[in-house]
């Protein structure tokens, strides 16, 4: 169930009043039922899945409070119960992958092995459920949080429908006390999350998939273009993806905040950062922070030699490039954040730049570093999209060969119409992003009289609508295939 079908937003509306109308002892019974609901209806064969991921974390989570002061044996039940947890992911993600790079290697060394792909299909939000349930066992084992006892509860931390199919990975700590506080009905916050909510919607119906076509057009045809194609291919993903992506999240958290949840914020303006490090403190914030906290501060941090700490940078890139996907043009991306981060870490201490003189830095300097940092993150993103690492390269190589700009918006077929609707969007969006870095801009709808917040509601839903109808290349959101 996408969040932007008509079928989500009946489910919505029904979960909303049922939510609402039910005394608060019984809430979490109508969240747990919704959850089941919306999880089934991608395919009911994904929940025995998602039901081994609860019990093995939950009845983990137990025993390693049960053993006391027994270090030895916490610490074994933790690693069983990550290892157990992640398995499932191991599986359904990356066993194809291992198969082929296994055979591949052994083929290139003549030692004949034929590619073996099993047919299985990979649970819709396996990768976002897991790190949540892995992040639980953890903060159990370090006592950060209580394992819970009641599993229902649970279970509604773990498959909360807003946020299963691609996240905010949410922590245990921040998210399952919010489950037996009563909540009060609050209008202003259930219409900022409905806001918060179609914000999403436009962000994913009127600029994402818009520009899905033609990026699709240069990619998955990627020997039939050259040059000045490429480059604005890759422009367009790199706005197409953050959309894609900041709009679900908005979504999710708007959906969350209409039943008086608070999720974690995903995204501050990624794209307005000065540094890899900044941006990666901006974008999908939620597995930053946890590949921080469970990956790069145990592997030992910057507590440690230079020479190991960017060694703990790199590993952790590579996991989360990793994480997205099962091909090596995902490591491949994230080795790059990972290389940029470390080389602009070695920069900083080399000219002595530290952060209160960073935050010193002036506005021509500070845009500079932006743009840089953004030129970066794009040309990354061309590794993130291309559909094999040969693919990729041939970009590399073909992208600065050809700039005749007729040339290109006839290989993608972009009328010029298509090229302004595509420009006004990134600059509609770079707008509204600049004026949300300084404030809240949903809140401050509120300035606004009446009459006009409510013929602004009408003509964006209309759009929204006119544009569902008429867009075939629409798309299901980009995360939910990792």
């Amino acid at each position: 169930m996408l969040f932007s079908t008509a079928a989500f937003a009946v489910f919505m509306t029904a979960v909303f009043f049922a939510y609402w109308l039910m005394p608060h002892k019984y809430r979490w019974i109508v969240i747990l039922a919704a959850n089941a609901w919306f999880y089934i209806s991608y395919d009911i064969k994904y929940l025995a899945v998602i039901l081994v991921t609860m019990l093995a974390s939950y009845l983990c989570a137990i025993l390693i409070e049960k053993q006391d002061n027994e270090v030895k044996k916490k610490k074994t039940v933790m690693a069983t119960g990550v290892v157990v947890t992640l398995s499932l992911l191991l599986v359904f993600k990356y066993l194809n992958f291992a198969l082929y790079t296994v055979a591949k290697v052994l083929n290139r060394f003549s030692i004949p092995m034929q590619e073996t792909t099993l047919k299985l299909i990979m649970p819709v939000g396996i990768s976002f459920y897991t790190f949540m349930a892995v992040g639980y066992i953890v903060d159990v084992y370090r006592g950060k949080t209580r394992a819970v006892r009641h599993f229902g509860k649970y279970a509604i931390f773990v498959s909360f429908f807003p946020n299963i199919s691609s996240g905010p990975i949410e922590r245990a700590e921040h998210f399952i006390p919010q489950i037996d506080k009563e909540k009060i009905f609050d209008y202003d916050s259930v219409v900022y999350g409905a806001r918060l909510l179609f914000l999403g919607l436009i962000k994913k119906i009127v600029i994402a998939d818009m520009m899905t076509k033609y990026v699709d057009e240069v990619f998955n045809k990627v020997p039939e273009h050259y040059g000045i194609c490429f480059a604005w291919a890759t422009l367009l993903y790199t706005f197409q993806i953050y959309c894609d992506f900041s709009g679900y999240s908005d979504m999710a958290v708007g959906a969350a905040r209409m039943l008086g949840f608070d999720l974690i914020q995903n995204f501050r303006q990624p794209y307005f950062a000065g540094s890899i490090k900044e941006f990666w403190a901006r974008w999908h914030i939620s597995l930053s922070t946890w590949f921080r906290d469970y990956v790069y501060i145990p592997l030992g941090g910057n507590r440690c030699s230079k020479a190991r700490r960017d060694m703990n940078l790199l590993i952790t890139f590579l996991c989360s490039g990793l994480w997205h996907g099962a091909s090596w043009t995902f490591v491949l991306w994230g080795g790059i954040h990972g290389v940029c981060q470390i080389i602009e870490n070695r920069i900083k201490e080399r000219i002595g730049l530290t952060r209160e003189k960073e935050k010193a830095l002036s506005g021509p300097v500070k845009l500079l570093l932006t743009l840089i940092t953004f030129c970066i993150v794009s040309y990354a993103w061309m590794f993130f999209r291309a559909n094999s690492i040969s693919e990729a390269l041939y970009i590399v190589r073909s992208m600065f060969t050809d700039w005749s700009l007729k040339g290109a918006m006839a290989q993608m077929t972009m009328s010029g119409k298509s090229v302004v609707k595509t420009s006004l969007a990134i600059v509609l969006l770079i707008i509204y992003d600049c004026l949300n870095e300084k404030k809240d801009m949903l809140k401050e709808l509120n300035r606004l009289p009446s009459a006009v917040r409510f013929a602004g509601y009408v003509l964006a839903a209309i759009t929204v609508i006119a544009l569902k109808v008429n867009n075939s290349y629409a798309q299901e959101f980009i995360y939910f295939k990792f």
